[in-house]
């Protein structure tokens, strides 16, 4: 643990009670136990106790912003009011150098029946400012807050937003040492939580220490020097902003997709009858895909007996009996590291002869389109198909960034005008952040900005002028690396 940190937490954990009687109880003979010395040095659970935090450690030092993530109920609001000292650790120590702000709930120290501009002045005063000092200081608290008309009216009639402007306000003018924020910006409008987010990335450039609680993962990958990443009251990791922030998206990502399937969903978006029925028929079709390896004919049931993955249709001319998603090692995957090269296999059965049928995938991401692997485009296949058969499309180096995807299949006459299959949703992968490193990550947001902005990466170039030079003053090639 640093010993020039102005936040040092060592061991701390802060257990709650469930029922309010039995916590008044408990409280009552913790306080009994104080007086006579007779209090566990080592908390153990009582009955309808629970660990907020257990067993929390870590350091903030000057010029440093600490991310705190994770789920509602994670305790990271427990443990910014631990740091305030609004409550007490169970056990556990921590250390605070320097003066200490906090906006931590809307409107925590106003009063409700005076003005904005007397809650300034009682609130700066309980910090230890001057009269003369907050006068000085007053007018920029009004001019970022941005709410002048409003300063001499009561606060009970603000907005939640206008309190959280005000609060922010106060707190970062009055140049603390220690700046503790929890996620209450979030209900400030777009334009004023940049404002604040470049007020205290300017404070941390200024030797402040910066603690705060957000659901953006992109301010904390962009503003935060580390991440601490809480998981019921324990921390789950603990490090570089960027590689918390990266571990805790998949982990979020992978957890949905778990969960969505469990519900017979698909994860970002509705799911289809045909579908669902697909990820009904995956485990029983993986012995299928063994044995095919092993050159059993088996791998194409017999009409009629295909575990197609719309058993109700018995309209299609030509039945799509699976479909796979196999890597460069020939390994049947639901998941690929970025920029994989990746074939989709369409294993079909024929009711009869077709002439010149157009294959056709759709790939997309929240039911939103992203591109086509399309015969209606690259042209024809083989003259006639009949009876069982497969099809594969490999795509190298796909281009798509780190998120979860549908594949849309549909198959279509030789003038492309009438279905032979009815378009369904066949496949469900994902595309994960492991060899993510092969695209330079040098911007402030760039591994949120592959995670959850657009789902295609394609490389490019940047040339920069100055006034009417023929040349460029800069060139920035930007691809993909070895």
């Amino acid at each position: 643990m640093e010993e020039n940190a102005l936040v040092k937490v060592e061991g701390v954990s802060k257990k709650f009670c469930r029922k309010l009687k039995r916590s008044l109880w408990y409280g009552l003979k913790d306080l009994t136990g104080e007086i006579v010395c007779l209090r566990n040095s080592e908390p153990v659970l009582r009955p309808e106790e629970f660990w907020s935090l257990k067993d929390v450690s870590f350091a903030v030092k000057r010029g440093e912003m600490l991310g705190l993530i994770g789920q509602n109920g994670a305790g990271k609001s427990t443990l910014l009011k631990l740091l305030h000292g609004l409550i007490n650790p169970d056990s556990g120590k921590i250390t605070m150098r320097g003066r200490v702000q906090a906006l931590i709930e809307l409107g925590a120290g106003f009063s409700p029946i005076l003005t904005g501009r007397e809650n300034v002045y009682i609130n700066a005063s309980i910090l230890g400012i001057s009269k003369k000092q907050i006068d000085q200081t007053l007018p920029h608290i009004i001019e970022f807050a941005g709410i002048e008309d409003f300063m001499d009216t009561p606060v009970q009639n603000y907005s939640s937003g206008m309190k959280a402007r005000l609060g922010f306000s106060v707190i970062t003018q009055l140049d603390p040492d220690v700046l503790l924020i929890d996620e209450v910006l979030a209900v400030g409008d777009t334009a004023f939580q940049e404002k604040c987010m470049r007020r205290m990335d300017v404070l941390r450039k200024s030797n402040k220490a910066i603690i705060f609680v957000t659901h953006s993962l992109y301010q904390v990958e962009a503003l935060c020097d580390k991440a601490l990443w809480l998981e019921k009251g324990r921390i789950v990791q603990y490090g570089e902003a960027s590689d918390i922030v990266r571990d805790y998206l998949d982990n979020q990502e992978r957890r949905a997709m778990s969960e969505s399937q469990a519900e017979g969903v698909t994860y970002e978006g509705r799911i289809t009858t045909a579908t669902r029925a697909y990820f009904t028929a995956m485990d029983s079709e993986k012995n299928t895909v063994d044995s095919a390896k092993h050159g059993n004919d088996s791998l194409f049931p017999k009409q009629g007996k295909s575990p197609s993955p719309d058993p109700h249709n018995t309209s299609d001319l030509l039945e799509i009996i699976k479909v796979e998603l196999v890597d460069a090692e020939e390994n049947v995957c639901s998941e690929f590291p970025f920029l994989s090269d990746i074939t989709v296999r369409i294993y079909y059965y024929a009711k009869r002869r077709i002439d010149r049928p157009l294959f056709n995938l759709r790939f997309l991401n929240k039911d939103r389109s992203i591109f086509e692997a399309s015969m209606l485009i690259d042209g024809y296949g083989p003259d006639w198909v009949e009876g069982q058969g497969m099809v594969e499309c490999e795509i190298p180096k796909l281009p798509l960034t780190p998120k979860v995807y549908n594949i849309l299949l549909f198959v279509r006459s030789s003038e492309g005008i009438a279905d032979l299959t009815t378009m369904r949703t066949v496949a469900n992968f994902r595309i994960t952040d492991e060899h993510i490193e092969q695209v330079p990550l040098l911007g402030p947001m760039a591994v949120n900005h592959l995670r959850q902005g657009s789902p295609v990466y394609i490389p490019r170039t940047w040339r920069f002028y100055n006034g009417e030079c023929p040349k460029p003053i800069k060139t920035i090639e930007v691809g993909y690396e070895s």
